[in-house]
């Protein structure tokens, strides 16, 4: 059995598993995967089976993909009765739920293509909104009007800058921002700056701070816990490291680092990160990376005496590139070693955690004053709006009528681009969820592709999608399932993808990292004998040639595109090319979208 044949029976096994209604999953569902067609199926097939429509909830990323995702259960249902005849497989899966769908409808009575608000599928911000309005005495500005981009910019720098007034006045709120700006080189700007970025993420840190008044005990058990999870993350990524280095290749290692850290110390660099090598692990693999990486994290082809090799150390170097060669193959080991550099201490200096204290007495002052100016422009953010949602809901110890009233009416939650959902988003879907177990006859279906996060500015973490993939979302376990067929790209680009990204992408998942390896994926059968990569030099020219190369490149494929459509002995050929800059090199990619009419 080939490769392929292996990826196609996965990927069939998969589809199955999904349309499962009875067990709760997660989907890795690559771009081209028809990963909205199977949540519209078992979106249909879970509306079969329930007493209400409202008890299944969809919910989308965006107001245009939930518009998408309605229409097409709404044309699913109006062409239900169609004959079969003409209906690709995938067609007849969707086709034979609507009918399911239409009769339950008539059976209970629902008029769902009369009554499409019936259909709930929302956003998470609009689901959201809804849940703070029904508590209206207590919700925190779910009434108004929720703020776009430009506009919380500029609230955060306001409320940021509205805290420097506490230094015309003495006591606590003063000493933090002497503190703060001080740390920050008494730049007020910057100061402006930093605090905005962290009001941005309030739902983050505002959990642990709550007031910022908390006393030494407090204070202290807070340091520890964080700097508990500091160590935890470190000494994850190093014990995985670690398992990379082969015995022999320490003792060369340390043999190396021995006689780079005597020069260095000779030659009186005392600020060498070669020199921490004897302390802590963290230090140590700091050390190592210096070693054998350069700044940019690729394995060193020359060394100096900068980094503790002379050029009278012939042997020394000698072995450094004999253990570089044995290294070189190993891209994870590579990866894992520079990112070392980006790891955090697991410990606050001292001086770190002033600075730390300064802002948590600080914080929640900013937080007071955005939400005054909230409260004077008539204005929220999608943060606000969550957090008052969340705090409609109540805890698990303690929910709230709301939470019991949704509980009752809500039975399956699918939750698309679950790659893109932020910590108040993933915080709301553990409190919707809150209290299901696995065959309570309640599910929870998450679809996303982590290899295309995009949200960062909406504090989408990918690592999240990771992390439910492996564990679970609260006490929900899922069912880890992958897509590999691709419907939209041509034979020769799929190869294409699977030759190229697993060099690109990490070599494995890392939820602590948002790390995302490659998913390998096989062409739909209709697609074989499509698809193609052009690569366009413009190597040493300038934007402006740069520029007409690339309407050349596009112009070329209109052309190609038109002559295609006048030759009806040709299959139609949707061609969509996408020119990506690098280095003033044009890549071409041209899709075979659609062939002879299938998807």
């Amino acid at each position: 059995m080939t490769r392929a044949d292996t990826l196609y029976g996965r990927d069939a096994a998969a589809r199955r598993r999904a349309l499962d209604i009875g067990r709760s999953c997660i989907v890795q569902a690559p771009a081209g995967s028809g990963k909205t067609e199977l949540l519209i199926q078992r979106y249909l097939k879970l509306l079969a089976t329930v007493d209400q429509p409202e008890e299944v909830l969809a919910i989308t990323f965006t107001n245009k993909a939930a518009a998408e995702m309605r229409n097409r259960v709404l044309a699913a249902l109006a062409a239900a009765n169609e004959t079969d005849a003409e209906r690709a497989p995938h067609e007849r899966i969707t086709a034979a739920a609507a009918r399911a769908v239409i009769a339950r409808d008539a059976a209970r009575g629902w008029r769902l293509q009369q009554h499409t608000r019936r259909l709930r599928i929302l956003t998470l911000d609009s689901l959201n909104a809804r849940i703070a309005r029904m508590q209206p005495l207590t919700n925190r500005g779910a009434g108004a009007g929720v703020a776009d981009q430009a506009q919380t910019a500029t609230l955060y720098r306001e409320a940021a800058a509205a805290t420097l007034k506490w230094l015309s006045v003495t006591g606590e709120q003063h000493e933090a921002v002497k503190t703060v700006l001080a740390h920050l080189d008494n730049h007020t700007g910057r100061y402006t700056d930093y605090l905005a970025s962290m009001l941005g993420i309030r739902d983050q840190w505002l959990p642990l701070l709550g007031s910022g008044r908390l006393d030494g005990g407090e204070l202290k058990a807070l340091r520890a816990m964080l700097e508990t999870g500091l160590k935890s993350v470190v000494e994850e990524h190093l014990e995985a490291l670690e398992g990379h280095f082969a015995a022999t290749d320490r003792a060369t290692l340390d043999g190396l680092l021995d006689f780079a850290c005597g020069t260095l110390r000779t030659a009186g660099k005392a600020d060498s990160p070669l020199l921490g090598k004897d302390r802590a692990g963290y230090r140590y693999w700091l050390a190592v990376a210096e070693c054998l990486l350069t700044q940019q994290g690729k394995f060193r082809k020359t060394v100096n005496a900068a980094n503790g090799f002379p050029p009278a150390a012939k042997t020394e170097k000698r072995a450094l590139f004999e253990l570089i060669a044995q290294l070189t193959g190993h891209a994870a080991l590579r990866e894992l070693l520079h990112a070392v550099r980006s790891l955090p201490p697991p410990a606050y200096s001292d001086a770190q955690w002033r600075v730390l204290v300064a802002l948590i007495r600080l914080l929640p002052v900013a937080v007071a004053a955005l939400k005054a100016l909230f409260a004077r422009r008539q204005l929220t953010d999608f943060i606000e709006v969550a957090q008052a949602a969340e705090s409609a809901l109540g805890s698990a110890a303690a929910p709230s009528d709301i939470a019991l009233l949704l509980d009752y009416r809500l039975r399956h939650v699918l939750v698309d681009e679950m790659q893109d959902t932020s910590l108040t988003q993933y915080r709301m879907l553990e409190a919707l969820t809150r209290g299901w177990t696995e065959g309570d006859g309640r599910t929870l279906f998450c679809v996303g592709d982590p290899m295309q996060s995009i949200y960062r500015f909406r504090d989408a973490e990918v690592g999240r999608f990771l992390a439910a993939r492996q564990t679970g979302l609260g006490d929900l376990r899922l069912d880890e399932l992958v897509l590999r067929r691709n419907f939209r790209s041509g034979e020769y680009l799929v190869d294409w993808f699977n030759r190229v990204f697993p060099r690109v992408l990490p070599q494995r998942d890392d939820a602590a990292n948002s790390a995302v390896a490659y998913a390998r994926a096989v062409v739909a059968e209709s697609l074989r004998g499509f698809g193609e990569v052009v690569v366009h030099p413009n190597l040493g020219t300038g934007r402006k040639a740069e520029a007409d190369s690339g309407l050349e490149v596009l112009g070329t494929r209109t052309r190609e595109r038109i002559r295609a459509e006048r030759l009806p002995e040709r299959p139609f050929v949707d061609r969509i090319s996408t020119v990506v800059r690098g280095n003033r090199t044009f890549f071409e990619v041209t899709d075979s979208a659609s062939v002879n009419g299938s998807a």
